[in-house]
């Protein structure tokens, strides 16, 4: 009798908190459909208006308006010249001189945050990105923002409340970017399938505690699902279910978010730069790191040293402080500004494939909820495919990771576990694959990158340098708030405001209603995939993105079968920062990661369409359809 209580100890203690849950669920999901009722009410009330001519669409919406990539390079510019005491033009005499309060390495997730929560507080920010905004790991996640629920299930079984404090602070993110991005971002019902009686107790109380940890009501509660309704919605599952538990999380479009966060910066005032690179610091000796001696080592940084990767031109860029958010690559920028530096990255692979859309509903997802080595698996519906990943593995810090065959091989097996026989799954069926370097912070005594917790880490080092690691997409703005609270108590910078970004919408995200594509639809011809597609991707700057493509005759798809056109095209070089045909493939639209055939054929047209507005000749064309090729190579498995 005592091993069996101990067997089920976690199951029984669980019920135990989660009974008041299970009463209360059914007012949680009375006060979700009264807060699904205003919207859809406040959604309706706009179409109405916006039909009846009562409001004009772009009086309605504010056009976002924020310096090009060009006019950043000249504040650089000024910035440099005043710091090398060079002579100014008439032009640089007349514009403003911005005095930096901190810089911030990396484009990222974090960094963008960073910079946009530094800025809106009223700091004077620089933000420097090596290639795109996005390019490294902020583009390669799940798609998933969320709490976590295998982390609430390791804090229960090993009652380890730094593990639960995790899940809350990233359940409490959730709401924050579901309100603050709505167009890119939605709840997904998730279905977890029990194929033991045991299983079903167990997926249910941990559903629940999961919704006990979440004060909100912008997401569902939890519930059983039949075993009929769950066949019915995943046809592809194996017999002998008894029964599924359905709970939700969030999904978002990763690249586009991180997008609209580093815009969102440059709109408040950040100077903002994509391909540009810090190749160095400046010390408070007058020197750089590279020409620093030994017995300077804890000189302080005043400043960096980046270089344009488009065009090769160096600039110095004096600053009160510098955060380094680059990531996995967060150790080499350590090094840069001190060599002897121990490194604090523990690198985890994370390698997703993606599949036809016809494995799984549209509007709901799957979690296999223990893999043959321990792990969980998501079954996903992104962008009218499916999503499958991931895997967690150490890895090395390289740029452009290409995916093993041998982790394309586990997904699929793994999906085959519960799979019925009819199913045939192989890599032919694989559109394209991807591998993601998670940047985890080093845990002594820690074997598997599996069993590392989450959490974050802000390093200041002797010279100044502050240093975030760790985290997840989900929690992003929280550590960029309690990075920006180290930056401005360190270095003693005061700030008109305290942080605001909890309640501050994204760049398309404030005028965004639900009908906007249908609005798209009558108003602009577009069919319903365009329109839908337009309005999720761009939210309340949409209609800009519309009339464009009506303006010039770029309505026009990139390619066969996918949504996309070419007005995002010009739309992407001119509002957001996009310098290369992978940026709009990768990044401005996801054809790379939904279909890397697709992007391949698309290739020539974007090429074309980018030359004259970049002033690309022949040549430059060639070399960017061959970068692009290589680009696609790491969307295939080695």
């Amino acid at each position: 009798m005592s091993q069996l209580f101990l067997r089920y100890k976690p199951i029984l203690i669980s019920a135990l908190l989660v009974s008041p849950v299970a009463i209360g669920g059914i007012y949680g999901s009375r006060q979700y459909e009264e807060f699904k009722r205003e919207k859809e009410e406040k959604s309706n009330m706009i179409s109405k208006d916006l039909e009846s001519n009562k409001i004009d669409i772009f009086n309605y919406v504010n056009e976002f308006k924020a310096l090009t990539r060009d006019q950043q390079l000249s504040r650089l510019n000024k910035i440099n010249k005043v710091y090398e005491n060079q002579k100014l033009n008439e032009q640089e005499k007349q514009e403003e001189l911005i005095e930096l309060d901190l810089v911030v390495i990396g484009g990222g997730a974090t960094g963008t945050g960073v910079a946009l929560d530094a800025q809106s507080r009223g700091m004077k920010v620089a933000l420097f990105e090596k290639y795109d905004f996005s390019s490294g790991t902020s583009s390669k996640s799940t798609k998933l923002i969320h709490g976590g629920i295998r982390y609430l299930e390791s804090a229960i079984m090993n009652l380890d409340y730094s593990e639960l404090a995790l899940v809350k602070e990233a359940l409490r993110e959730r709401s924050n970017l579901l309100n603050n991005a709505p167009h890119l971002s939605r709840p997904l019902p998730i279905v977890i399938p029990a194929y033991s009686y045991i299983d079903i107790p167990k997926f249910w109380i941990g559903c629940k505690l999961y919704d006990l940890f979440y004060p909100f009501h912008d997401i569902p509660q939890s519930h059983l699902q039949s075993k009929e309704q769950t066949y019915k919605e995943f046809p592809f599952l194996r017999p002998g279910l008894l029964s599924s538990v359905v709970y939700f999380d969030g999904q978002h479009n990763d690249a586009r978010m991180n997008v609209a966060i580093a815009l969102t910066a440059a709109q408040q005032g950040a100077l903002t730069l994509n391909y540009t690179e810090v190749i160095d610091f400046i010390k408070d000796d007058n020197s750089s790191t590279t020409t620093t001696t030994n017995n300077k080592e804890n000189s302080k940084i005043k400043g960096v040293i980046v270089r344009d990767r488009l065009t090769g031109k160096k600039y110095s860029v004096p600053c009160k402080a510098v955060v380094n958010a680059t990531g996995p690559y967060s150790d080499s920028i350590r090094k840069l500004d001190n060599p002897n530096t121990s490194p604090i990255v523990s690198a985890s692979s994370g390698v997703h494939i993606m599949l036809p859309g016809n494995l799984i509903p549209s509007d709901k997802g799957f979690l296999n909820p223990k893999t043959k080595d321990g792990r969980v698996l998501f079954i996903l519906p992104f962008e009218g495919k499916t999503l499958v990943g991931t895997t967690d593995d150490p890895s090395p810090i390289i740029e452009n990771p290409q995916p093993l065959e041998k982790d394309v091989e586990f997904i699929l097996e793994s999906i085959k576990e519960y799979s019925n026989p009819n199913v045939n799954l192989d890599k032919s069926q694989v559109l394209a694959c991807w591998s993601g370097i998670r940047p985890l912070v080093k845990q002594t005594g820690v074997d598997k990158t599996s069993q590392i917790n989450r959490s974050h880490s802000i390093r200041e080092s002797s010279s100044g340098l502050v240093t975030i690691v760790g985290g997840k997409w989900t929690t992003y703005r929280s550590m960029a708030q309690d990075t920006v609270d180290v930056v401005a108590s360190n270095n003693e910078i005061f700030t008109p405001r305290g942080c605001i970004t909890s309640t501050l919408p994204l760049i398309g995200g404030e005028k965004y209603f639900n009908s906007l594509n249908q609005y798209l639809v009558k108003n602009f011809n577009l069919p319903e995939d365009i329109a839908e597609h337009l309005a999720h991707s761009y939210g309340d700057q949409a209609p800009f993105v519309a009339k464009l493509a009506n303006e010039n005759g770029s309505n026009k798809r990139l390619v066969e079968g996918y949504p996309y056109i070419e007005a995002e095209v010009v739309y992407g070089i001119k509002k957001e920062y996009a310098c290369t045909a992978e940026d709009i493939i990768g990044r401005r639209t996801r054809l790379s990661f939904l279909d890397h055939d697709k992007a391949e054929v698309a290739l020539p047209k974007i090429i074309d369409i980018m030359a004259p507005l970049l002033k690309w000749d022949k040549n430059r064309k060639d070399e960017e359809f061959k970068k692009s090729k290589d680009y696609l190579k790491t969307m295939t498995s080695k």
